[in-house]
């Protein structure tokens, strides 16, 4: 039996790009006979009249393509920030080049995890917003802001603090040590604007407007790449260099959190909860930390296998190392839209199960999964059969191209399998499930990938390609392991096992609501 919605409805809840543009008036004593989620199949009740709006069956793999490719634009910009600082600074050094490249993987590490953390957040407000519910996902915005202000200013004052134990730590000495201190001194004492800037992303996903996130990234790249021009290289400006080149990452970063700000409170018109005791801050951020930290805490453990990895072919020598320094450019670009893409259908899953339509979750995974497979197979297989060109692109050395050239063929082995990791594992956090994906990713990772790894690579000398083995038999591994699940959750003909971990299940309804609501 459809529940009615509440009588009031959003208009940003009816907004996004499923819905066309549309922006349905508010139903003052209408009734919403099913909750308003992108693409669906809602009926308003009107009093005398009735509006349809677009059916989920036939609508939903085109809205998440209109979701993905900004994301996808959104991501790479994020990317370019810090390689733009490098590039420029190896115009007038190559030490200042070397020794900010060296603290940007301290950088890349924290900016990814204050992504992961506003993509958890996202999975909540899509859920309430699929359910009908946006009050409750304007508390959860509210709580989420709290809690993004307080890791950044947190992270901000360490990364100020400490960033020459840190630079040291790198191995960083003399003037590669001055260099790399004062990078990270500023733009880690202003990630601060970052943190609450993917708090902004999250909501704004949840709600379907990623082509506004993607134009907010697009600004900060501009207006970053301009001012280590003014800043950096133009014979009129004051050349700072290094000192430059951050505080150029830092203004751009505040100018973004204000065009973000901007968006959000005018141009969507998306509101938050203002009147929230600390009671209900504290009940609403443990619901999102419960989302947040195992989405959180598995890519950062995968960045951190990554750097164990990179040692491990480092003991290789200089060419296996080039060869995976220059290959993980051209992969990272094929996993980066398998990224968009999750994202994009996790968004969508979390309204969907929100909405609680099971139906409509598998059918959306089935046809994305495969798309998200063939897509990977194919950019794969084009990187394989291109693999001579593309390596002559980055370097001239034989034995670096013929490495790279291996590196790139291997691609077929692990991509497609990465493809299915990051689809099914968006999926399985779209419907509550956050806690598998991320202990699959964690114990295979540490328990399987590394040992392979090493063993496969020194003492087996297998050298590189036993590296690249093991991490097929990881990609593969994960993929079958969370396939298996996804199988498992859908077996159920009424979805209630696919739906159990959302917050609208009866067992998670109860926690996630003020008490007054959930009494009655």
């Amino acid at each position: 039996m459809l529940e009615p919605a509440p009588a009031a409805i959003d208009t940003h809840v009816l907004m996004g790009p499923f819905a066309r543009g549309r922006r349905l008036p508010q139903v003052a004593a209408g009734v919403l006979l099913r909750p308003f989620i992108p693409g669906d199949a809602a009926v308003v009740n009107a009093g005398e009249g009735a509006v349809k709006v677009d059916d989920i069956a036939t609508r939903s793999v085109p809205r998440i393509y209109s979701l993905t490719w900004p994301l996808f634009l959104q991501m790479l910009f994020m990317h370019l920030i810090g390689l733009v600082d490098i590039f420029v600074l190896s115009r007038i050094s190559d030490d200042a080049s070397a020794a900010v490249g060296a603290v940007n993987t301290v950088m890349t590490f924290v900016i990814m995890m204050f992504s992961f953390m506003g993509q958890g957040g996202s999975l909540v407000y899509a859920q309430c917003l699929g359910a009908g519910r946006p009050d409750d996902a304007r508390r959860y915005y509210s709580a989420s802001l709290v809690l993004h202000l307080a890791a950044g200013v947190t992270v901000s004052l360490l990364l100020f603090v400490f960033a020459p134990d840190i630079a040291r730590l790198l191995g960083l000495g003399g003037v590669h040590f001055e260099y790399g201190a004062t990078y990270l001194r500023v733009v880690g004492g202003g990630i601060v604007f970052y943190a609450v800037v993917s708090m902004f992303a999250g909501i704004m996903s949840a709600n379907g407007h990623t082509r506004q996130m993607m134009t907010a990234s697009v600004l900060t790249n501009v207006l970053n790449t301009g001012l280590l021009y003014v800043l950096v290289l133009s014979p009129a400006g004051p050349q700072w260099g290094v000192a430059g080149a951050a505080w150029s990452t830092v203004t751009a970063s505040f100018v973004g959190l204000a065009y973000n700000v901007w968006l959000v409170a005018f141009r969507l018109r998306i509101r938050f909860a203002v009147a929230l005791s600390l009671r209900d801050l504290v009940r609403d951020g443990r619901i999102l930390l419960r989302y947040t930290v195992p989405t959180t805490l598995e890519p950062m453990l995968w960045q951190a296998a990554q750097i164990v990895a990179t040692a491990i072919i480092t003991a290789l020598g200089p060419v296996a190392l080039a060869a995976r320094i220059y290959t993980l450019t051209i992969t990272n670009l094929i996993g980066m839209f398998s990224s968009a893409l999750s994202q994009g259908l996790q968004i969508t899953v979390g309204h969907l199960a929100g909405a609680g339509d099971a139906a409509a979750v598998r059918r959306t995974y089935r046809w994305v999964v495969w798309i998200g497979l063939a897509v990977a197979v194919l950019l794969a297989a084009m990187a394989g059969l291109l693999s001579g060109p593309i390596m002559r692109i980055f370097t001239d050395d034989p034995d670096v191209v013929r490495v790279g050239q291996l590196l790139l063929a291997m691609g077929l082995v692990y991509l497609p399998s990465s493809a299915v990791i990051m689809n099914t594992a968006g999926a399985l956090r779209g419907v509550g499930q956050v806690r598998y994906p991320a202990l699959v990713g964690i114990v295979v990772l540490w328990t399987v990938f590394l040992p392979l790894a090493y063993t496969l690579s020194l003492p087996l000398g297998l050298g590189v390609l036993g590296v690249m083995i093991a991490m097929g038999v990881d990609e593969n591994l994960r993929a079958v392991l969370l396939v298996l699940r996804w199988r498992r959750l859908i077996a159920s003909p009424d979805g209630t096992a696919l739906l159990a971990r959302t917050l609208i299940s009866p067992s998670n309804r109860r926690s996630t609501v003020p008490s007054e609501v959930a009494s009655q």
